[in-house]
């Protein structure tokens, strides 16, 4: 008949708690981890544009500089199309900005990625319908002096 040999020195109970409190360590510890990671990026991905936007030329163009040495990620992604969006330094490129934000967002990036492309994507949208409705009325405006001008050289 075989004797059995206790797998430690520990006491069954002590061994229960010990284990019971290592696992809700961990699980604790990978529950509470990745929401205030993601919860960082998108926050860090805000401030990166808000300094891109209050920004002068030369911090953007250093901006620039350092997110296309970045290594390639989603993030680097974001921050390299969210410079294209804003003026003033060497890789401004509106219309290459909404194409890489879409490209971002069809890639199924992580929520706070793709929130922070989204509100950026619709900030684009807004500017150019705005660009678009200015250009539309100056050339009414343009329309309007011309008529002026010709009913004033009819009455000449």
């Amino acid at each position: 008949m075989p004797n059995p040999v206790p797998a430690s020195g520990w006491p069954g109970r002590a061994r229960r708690i010990a284990a019971s409190c290592c696992a809700a360590a961990l699980l604790g510890g990978c529950a509470a981890w990745q929401p205030t990671l993601g919860a960082r990026r998108g926050t860090d991905d805000l401030e990166f544009l808000d300094r891109a936007l209050t920004g002068s030329s030369a911090t953007r163009e250093a901006m620039w500089r350092q997110a296309q040495a970045a290594e390639r990620s989603q993030d680097t992604q974001l921050r390299l199309a969210l410079l294209q969006s804003v003026p003033d330094h060497p890789g401004y490129d509106p219309w290459a900005a909404q194409r890489n934000l879409r490209s971002l967002l069809a890639q199924d990036p992580p929520p706070d990625l793709a929130a922070v492309a989204r509100v950026r994507l619709d900030a684009l949208r807004s500017t150019n319908q705005c660009v678009g409705e200015n250009q539309e009325l100056r050339r009414r405006l343009a329309e309007v002096v011309n008529i002026e001008r010709q009913l004033d050289n009819r009455g000449r």
